[in-house]
Order: C-alpha cells, then structure tokens, then sequence
C-alpha cells in the first residue's frame, strides 16, 4: 500500500504539541490580532502542523462556533489572478458560507465585495491602474478603460463582461469621489472589522499554506495582502514556509536591498527582518533526531500493510508519542513493545518491522530527520516491488535484498555503478562478495603488515611465518577507506548467493547502470567487430556460431542499440551486416530482426532495407511479414526507396 505524501492529520512525529500550543496562544489573544509562523525546511511537515491546528478548532470537544478557521493555498491560486484578490476573495468567500449573517453584516458584505471587484477592474486596467495610484478620478480612469478593454481584448464576452462591471460602478456614488488604491485599501480594513464584529466571532483563524512551493512574485503578493489584515482586530495569521525560500523570494522580489550587514549600522539581512516583522511569534519544526526518525521509519513501514486507523496501529501511536515527549530517555521500540502493542497484527508486520530496522540507520543518517524525503524512500522501495509483482517478476524480489541496493543506489552512487559495472552476466559481482567476507571476518583476522616487496605479508599465530598474498583489487582499496559505505556492505542481508539482476531491472527507470552492458570481453569483442565490416566479421564465424541462445540474444540487443543511435538511416548504418550474419546463424532471432525491421520509419529509411535479408529471414511466415513491411515501402517511402520496394516486390 503506498503511502500518502499529503498533510495529515495523524500524528507520528509528536508535531500535535506545535499545533495545540498554536492554537492556545491564539485562544489566549482575545480580539487582539497575532501572526504566527511555522518554520521548516521541505518536506518537515509544515502542512501536516496546520491541519492539525485546524482540527484542534473544528473538531470535538474545542469546536467552538465563534472561532472560524479558513485555510488557503498561495500554490492552488498561483497563475489565477493577483494573489492579494485571491486571498481577499478566499477569506470573505469562506466567511460567508460559515457564519450566520444578520441584515446589517449583509451591506458589510456587500462594501467588501465591491472594494474587491474594485481591485479586480484596476488589476484588469493594466496600465491605467498607474493612473489610480497617482490619484486621477475614477471616471477618467473607467472611461480610458473602456477603450482600452474594446481594443485589446478579442473575445467579446469577456469585454461585456468587464464593461458591465465598470457600469455597476459607476452608478455606485462613491466612484465618482477622488480616490486612490491606500484610501480603498484603508476601506477594506475598515469594513472587515467591522463585518467580523457584527458576525460576533471570536477570532477568525487564516491558515496560509505552500507559499515556499510559489513563484516569488506569488510568494511576496500573498503576504502582502496578508498584511492587509494583519493589524485587523480578532484575526490571527498561521504562515507555513520554509524560512529561506522566503528569504530567497524578498531578494527576488526586492533585488536592490543589501544583504549583508551596512558598517554603519548594526542591520541584519533585509529579508530576514522582512518576515519578522510579519510574524509576531514563529516556530521552527525541529528535525526527527535518530531514534525518532528510526520509529517514523517503522510506523511508516507497518502502516503500508495496516490501515490508520486500526486499533492496534493507534495503540502503537500513543506509544510512540509518549517516547517522543523525552527524547533524551527515548531508546526506540523494543521487539517485546512491539508484539504486545500490536498483538494479532505483528506476525504479519515481521518482515516490515525487520526491513525498518534493516534500513533505519543508514536512511536517517542521510535524510537529516525530513519526513517527506524518508517517505518517499519508503514509498519507491513499495513501488518497485509492486512493479516487479505486475511485471510477473515479483517472486524474484525480496525487499530486504531491493531495500538494500536501494540505499546503495541513494546514498553511495558511485560505488553503486561500480557494483552493477563488476556484476556478471549471471548476477554476480565477485569484488562486492569478496568484500563483503573481508568485513565479515574483519575482528578475527591477525595483523595485516606491508612486506618490502609490496606484497602483504600475514603473520600467522601457527607457525610465525609470514606467508604472501596477492595486493588487493582496487576497487576493495577504496571502498575501504569509506566507513559508510563499508558499514553498508556489512549490513544484513549479505549478497553474496543473490542474482542482482532482477533488483537492477527494478530500480532502472532512474537510470540503467547494468543492462545497457555486456559483461564478458569475449562478447563485447563480437559485438565490436560485428559493428565492422565484412571481412572482420568473417573471421568470427566460429565464435558466432557456437553463441548460446542468451548470448547471441544479448549480442542482438547491443546491436540494435547501437544501430538505433544512428540518426542518419539513409544509407546503411554499421551493424547492418553485423546482425544479418547474426540472424543467419541463430534462426531464434528472426523474429526480433523482423520487429527491429518494422520499426525504421517508412518515410526516412533508406532503399538499403528493401534487400539482403534472404539468409536471415527464411521461414514463410517471416517472408511475409517483410514483405507487407516493403509494401509500405513503396507507397510511404522516400523516391528510392519506393523504386526499391517495387522491385524488390517483382
């Protein structure tokens, strides 16, 4: 079961203590307005923290009718409209439908709907809203907009429409008065105050999501319009965003400002001081420490397989919390607490348990404690198996083995690429097995010492003779000298009696490290000369012929690689004749050698194809597939080709 990388109400990492102690600061505030940030980098589990605020609202026993929560998502919006209308119509939109409005707060309303219409038309004027800030009348404004609507914009409804509007406010009084964009905001301010006073709530709660995820232009405008309403009594801001690409999105927005400290002056950065003056009181989500992420990564491996919200499952949560409140007196989960804790459930969840402790140390060392990045290791380890279950080539995977190439593949890429560079053709990588016995008896073996003729001399406590070993294989030298990578190879489970090639197919849509290669010299020397010309391949006839069924396949599906890389298919590519002799010899092949024929373009292949495929193609069946393939020809290919077709068609 893959796991949801939404925000989540359930909480596995203790982050219902920001969210409570949110929402109490902001009970405790009365009608007085408060900003409130939380802080962390991607994938900290900002997201999750405001709806769990939200919850601790709207769900029983806190639900209080008075306090209204609004949650609003810059990313959702960016690429709409302006992000202060945007936020402007989200808010009053929502307060609308959730409280109960008397007569008096519907004409409140109504102000604040046209005070954003308002913005709307100047946001729509472009340029003239230039005009509106230097404080020209609205009327002359709205009768060069006119125009201006009439002469750039084709679609006749959209004109209509906007004309309309401009026409509503134009019977409105107050646009005939000297207005300018200060003197409608300072209005809007005014009103909204005043509508939440009349709808006697509390406090109105404006939950602010994903802004790091926006464009900097989004990012600053949101905030902006937050500002707006900021200052307004019984409202209270809870901003989710990653504090540096807030920072990244003052620089964007604002690229003069210094940024670094003035020597006149004790300053800090202009960006930093930008979102502190914003929020009054911030929190920052501290990273999982090692046993934490350790415990995430096992509830996160036994809540593939269980729901959330089995009994057991939540049994274990609550444990999991009370761990969490002592980090310092916490020592993770004890097998014993797991069996009791999940009871009936845990003889199903010993694999996963076992893969989670398998995989817990390396994983949290190399994502910092960020949730998001660990499940999301999680989440392509079960991917990957599943894949391999709909490709029917499920029963060769156990994901303890993919669990552990994958962190290799992660975390130690290189050594990764030299594994599936060094691993035979049957899936073998001897230099990792001989590294992996090495490690395996490292404690045991006697003093290593460096002989004068280079070679390694090994005392023996038997005799105290010293008997000569061969220097080791490059590779194991400097594997050695790289402690995490050796710590990962003396990891279980070993690898020594595993075929790796089914995990390499598994994990190839990143990147193919293991099949695009041919592991034997002696076949990478045919596949060489096969890509030459005819002499060279006469040569290797015998070799040719005594291939196995897998080689000369192996050997087919190089060449055609390597032909398919020849953009020009005019004239006969190398490796043409290289396959044809192939083919000749291994009549297996035919019908790989028809599918790569067909699948030259009619229209760009050359006359070549049209001939010189007797001896490879001999059964009738295949003839006749050719055959409808140079029909094509002749009607789809290029003029020499058709000429080509038609004779080879005689």
């Amino acid at each position: 079961m893959i796991l949801s990388d939404n925000e989540t109400k359930i909480d596995m990492l203790n982050n219902k203590a920001i969210a409570k102690t949110v929402a109490d600061i902001i009970r405790d505030c009365d009608d007085r307005p408060i900003s409130i940030g939380i802080h962390g980098d991607w994938g900290a589990g900002k997201s999750s923290i405001l709806a769990m605020v939200e919850d601790e609202f709207n769900s029983a026993p806190n639900k209080n009718d008075k306090i209204v929560c609004i949650r609003f998502n810059g990313w959702q919006h960016q690429g709409f409209e302006d992000a202060k209308i945007a936020l402007m119509s989200a808010i009053v939109s929502e307060l609308s439908s959730n409280i109960t409005i008397s007569e008096e707060a519907k004409d409140i309303l109504q102000k604040l709907w046209k005070n954003i219409n308002w913005f709307s038309v100047v946001k729509t004027a472009g340029s003239a809203a230039f005009s509106l800030a230097k404080g020209l009348p609205p009327i002359g404004l709205l009768n060069t907009l006119t125009d201006k609507l009439k002469s750039t914009i084709s679609n006749e409804n959209k004109v209509k429409g906007a004309l309309a509007s401009i026409e509503s406010y134009m019977t409105d009084a107050k646009v005939f008065e000297d207005v300018s964009l200060n003197k409608e905001f300072s209005e809007f301010q005014k009103s909204f105050e005043e509508l939440l006073k009349k709808s006697k709530i509390d406090k109105l709660v404006i939950l602010i999501d994903d802004l790091d995820r926006c464009l900097p232009k989004v990012t600053i405008e949101t905030l902006e319009a937050a500002r707006l309403f900021m200052f307004t009594k019984y409202t209270a801001f809870v901003i989710a965003a990653d504090e540096a690409m807030i920072e990244y999105a003052v620089h964007s927005h604002f690229p003069n400002l210094p940024t670094e400290k003035q020597d006149d002056d004790n300053s800090d950065d202009y960006s930093k001081r930008y979102l502190e003056k914003l929020i009054q009181v911030p929190f920052k989500i501290p990273a999982l420490g090692k046993v934490e992420s350790e415990m995430y990564i096992t509830l996160l491996m036994i809540s593939s397989q269980i729901k959330d919200d089995d009994k057991e499952f939540n049994k274990l949560l609550s444990v999991t919390i009370e761990k969490m409140k002592k980090p310092w007196e916490n020592s993770g989960f004890s097998e014993e607490e797991l069996r009791n804790t999940l009871k009936t459930s845990y003889p199903s969840l010993i694999e996963k348990i076992s893969v989670a402790n398998q995989i817990s140390d390396i994983l949290s060392g190399n994502t910092q404690g960020n949730p998001r990045k660990i499940k999301r290791f999680i989440n392509m380890l079960l991917l990957r198996k599943q894949m391999a279950d709909a490709r029917g080539f499920g029963d060769l995977i156990q994901i303890p083995i993919l669990a552990k190439l994958m962190l290799a593949e992660y975390y130690f890429s290189d050594q990764y690429k030299e594994i599936a560079a060094l691993t035979d053709d049957y899936g073998k990588c001897p230099l990792l097995i001989e590294f992996e016995k090495q490690l395996s008896t490292a404690d045991s073996l006697p003093k290593i010492e460096e002989s004068e003729r280079g070679a390694i001399a090994i005392s023996t406590p038997r005799d105290g003779q010293m008997q000569e070993t061969p220097k080791k294989d490059k590779h194991i030298e400097q594997w050695e000298k790289d402690e995490a990578y050796s710590k990962w190879v003396a990891s279980a489970p070993t690898l020594e009696n595993i075929d790796l090639r089914p995990y390499f197919f598994a994990c190839k849509e990143r990147e193919d490290f293991f099949f695009e290669q041919i592991k034997s010299e002696q076949l990478r020397e045919l596949v060489y000369v096969l890509m030459s010309g005819k002499m060279a391949i006469a040569s290797k006839i015998d070799d040719i012929i005594h291939l196995s069924n897998d080689e000369s396949q192996l050997v087919f599906n190089q060449l055609k690689m390597k032909v398919k890389k020849i953009s020009d298919i005019s004239t006969q590519p190398k490796g043409i004749d290289g396959i044809r002799i192939l083919v000749e010899h291994h009549k297996e092949l035919e019908n790989s050698l028809l599918s790569f024929i067909e699948s030259f373009q009619t229209d760009t292949v050359g006359a070549w194809i049209c001939a010189g495929w007797n001896n490879s193609i001999t059964t009738y069946e295949g003839k006749e597939k050719l055959r409808k393939y140079i029909e094509k020809l002749k009607t789809n290919g290029t003029k020499l080709t058709k000429t080509a077709a038609e004779n080879a068609l005689k």
